[in-house]
């Protein structure tokens, strides 16, 4: 079990607000403590390379156009 500090640098380095706003697993109470099961954190961040993986290079160069 992660602290929300620990499970946003699990994640790629990245804050607690973008923890909190992006990642879709839910973070378990234990009395006042917050923590985040590597478990989920990890079948989350494996869904995101799959859904990745699936994209053709159109894919990419549509959302490439949109910025």
């Amino acid at each position: 079990m992660l602290s929300p500090v620990e499970a946003a640098e699990y994640c790629g380095g990245k804050t607690v607000d973008w923890l909190q706003a992006h990642v879709r697993v839910a973070p378990v109470k234990i009395g006042r403590l917050v923590r985040y099961d590597v478990r989920a954190l990890d079948l989350w961040l494996d869904g995101l390379s799959e859904r990745d993986s699936a994209m053709t290079a159109d894919d990419w160069l549509k959302l490439y156009d949109k910025d």
